[in-house]
């Protein structure tokens, strides 16, 4: 049965050693995946079937500097399968700042949420008149929130 094991890996080299993984995985045929999360600096996870062949792949390997002894479960690495949502941490009522498109440098204020299409409708606070604007959640930058 597979399990998933954490290679540590020089600073700035994980991608390196997920390439290097990668074509051992072919000439082995006894790893299934490779994770190497851009958050989680010195560190990647490898899927395979026992810790000696992660372990003897490693010790030929550049960049890798050893395997912790400790396999992983899934549900402890889930979260860098998934990307969060550009909106999570926005809500309504919000200051935010345009940081790119026709508006960009604008203060707004959040007026709705669209968690669905991860889009988000503004107020620019220096218009005359208030029209509602909608963007991407990427492209704004939080200000403040309501209240401070």
């Amino acid at each position: 049965m597979a399990k998933i094991f954490v290679v540590k890996t020089q600073v700035g080299q994980e991608e390196n050693v997920a390439n290097l993984f990668e074509k051992a995985s072919k000439r082995t045929g006894k790893i299934y995946s490779i994770l190497a999360p851009k958050e989680l600096r010195g560190y990647i996870f490898v899927e395979g079937e026992d810790i000696d062949t992660i372990k003897r792949i490693v010790r030929h390997m550049r960049y890798a500097r050893e395997v912790l002894d400790k396999d992983v479960k899934i549900e402890e690495i889930e979260h860098f399968l998934f990307p969060p949502s550009a909106v999570a941490n926005i809500e309504e009522g919000m200051i935010v700042e345009l940081i790119s498109g026709p508006f960009k440098g604008e203060k707004a204020k959040v007026t709705r949420i669209d968690e669905a299409k991860e889009e988000i409708t503004v107020e620019l606070l220096d218009a005359m008149v208030p029209i509602p604007i909608t963007v991407r959640g990427e492209q704004v930058r939080i200000l403040k929130k309501e209240g401070e």
